[in-house]
């Protein structure tokens, strides 16, 4: 175990948390500043306010000529409390932390994209957000990460409930 967590300190200092607030989001940033305190890296928490496109915009706007404020509000009203659950997370476990919220039409390119410019060299992140999980899939933001992501990806798997026997 020391010579694995040894490895995982020398390879990782600055691990991505990307959160979308969800319960399965918030036990990956618990789970995933646990880790860095183990192996004395720092996170950098990150919520990806999703762009409208112009076309649900629309929609609204007869309806509602301030809705792009509001939801601009609310969307930001979000990403503070999902960063915040990071924050306090991290100053409870004495883990250096930085935080960012950023527009992205499409979250997984938006997250790849701060890693990158962030110079993270680990992603840890939920299997799932807001949709939950079927299955043992993990979630499509999850799965494009994976697949696209030039950086290490650790996926956060929900803990099983327990089951009473039968």
């Amino acid at each position: 175990m020391l010579l694995k967590q040894e490895r995982a300190r020398a390879m990782y200092k600055h691990i991505l948390l990307p959160t979308d607030g969800s319960a399965l989001a918030r036990e990956a940033v618990q789970s995933g500043i646990l880790f860095a305190k183990n192996i004395g890296a720092e996170v950098l928490g990150l919520y990806v306010i999703p762009e409208p496109r112009a076309e649900q915009l629309d929609a609204w706007l007869h309806h509602d000529p301030l809705f792009p404020k509001h939801r601009k509000m609310m969307f930001d009203k979000f990403a503070d409390e999902a960063l915040s659950f990071v924050a306090n997370s991290a100053l409870a476990e004495e883990v250096p932390c930085l935080y960012r919220k950023v527009q992205g039409a499409e979250p997984w390119i938006a997250i790849l994209k701060v890693a990158e410019q962030s110079h993270c060299d680990l992603i840890y992140m939920a299997s799932h957000g807001w949709k939950g999980g079927i299955g043992d899939h993990v979630g499509s933001q999850t799965l494009k990460i994976l697949h696209h992501s030039p950086i290490p990806v650790l996926v956060h798997k929900p803990r099983k409930a327990a089951t009473a026997p039968a």
